[in-house]
């Protein structure tokens, strides 16, 4: 593995803080870590004393999975801090934290499971800017639409109710109006009702969680009155999903979040946020969508992402 001082991913690292992260020298930076990620935070630590920028990093005790809650004290600080780096292995973009933390205009760049790789990775070096357009134009649709239906060559055929639903402008970096990013995902996305999506979704591309990652064989779901029904497909990964729905309960079951990547530089490899933004990939959240305009609450998040060949929005169809 290459030195966490390697002149590529230090300038992903510069990427991250001041072109999508947009922090300014008089700026407080809060980094949060876990044991998994902690050498990445040094990392970023050493920009920021460059810059003499201040910065607190917070180690947190391993999670479970995405959507997981930090503890008080850390939750406080993001409140008083500019931008927050949350490199946890898990995801916190789904927590209460994060969301009472943009309430007081914190901006928060979620870059769970991060690595040199990514840092390195041309994802990374999409032009944010200039596709952040498109993923306008779909957030806007989706705000104003009231049924969506996704299908795929594979057999994905989907319908959902967003009828009410506020669509997400998700274009990987934050600003004082954006205040969540996750680059190098770019997309849009929509919270569901919760009681009235139906249908076939054929997972083809990935579960990026530590137990399953990139699929070589399809995941098939069954989805009535917004919940998982039935599973198929490879037994092992199977019984992973289902134990791990089983552990979190009903509220994990429910389907929360549809979201369509536009990140053109982005390759399906098994990274959570690599694989949401891949341009020519949807992905179907599960569990928590409290956070972006749902009313499911819980400490849980998993998305599965798959390849998609049409998405119709109120009997229009959407083109890319």
């Amino acid at each position: 593995m290459n030195s966490i001082f390697d002149k590529k991913a230090f300038a992903g690292a510069k990427i991250i803080l001041f072109d999508l992260g947009n922090l300014q020298k008089n700026e407080k930076l809060c980094i949060i870590v876990d044991q998994h990620t902690s050498k990445l935070g040094k990392f970023f630590e050493q920009l920021c004393n460059e810059k003499g920028i201040s910065s607190k990093t917070f180690l947190l005790a391993d999670q479970k999975i995405h959507g997981s809650e930090p503890p008080p004290e850390v939750a406080a600080y993001m409140l008083n801090s500019n931008l927050v780096l949350g490199l946890t292995t898990f995801s916190m973009a789904h927590s209460e934290a994060r969301k009472n933390s943009s309430k007081n205009k914190t901006r928060f760049l979620s870059l769970p499971d991060y690595s040199l790789d990514i840092l390195n990775d041309q994802s990374l070096r999409a032009n944010f800017n200039e596709l952040s357009q498109n993923v306008l134009e779909l957030s806007k649709k989706f705000s104003e639409g009231k049924k969506v239906i996704v299908t795929t060559k594979k057999g994905t055929n989907l319908s959902l109710d967003i009828s009410g639903r506020k669509g997400n402008f998700a274009p990987g970096y934050v600003n004082n109006e954006i205040l969540l990013g996750s680059p190098p995902d770019i997309e849009a996305n929509v919270a569901p009702l919760e009681n009235n999506s139906n249908g076939t979704i054929v997972v083809d591309a990935s579960i990026p969680i530590p137990q399953i990652g990139k699929l070589n064989e399809d995941i098939i779901l069954e989805i009535k009155d917004g919940k998982i029904v039935s599973m198929d497909g490879n037994l092992k990964q199977k019984s992973t999903l289902q134990s791990l729905f089983d552990d979190y309960g009903p509220k994990s079951l429910v389907l929360a979040e549809l979201g369509i990547g536009f990140n053109n530089l982005a390759q399906i490899c098994g990274n959570m946020l690599i694989d949401e933004g891949t341009f020519g990939t949807f992905h179907c959240g599960f569990g928590s969508n409290s956070t972006i305009g749902g009313l499911n609450k819980i400490n849980f998040h998993v998305d599965f992402i798959f390849n998609c060949n049409q998405l119709m929005i109120d009997n229009e169809i959407i083109k890319f």
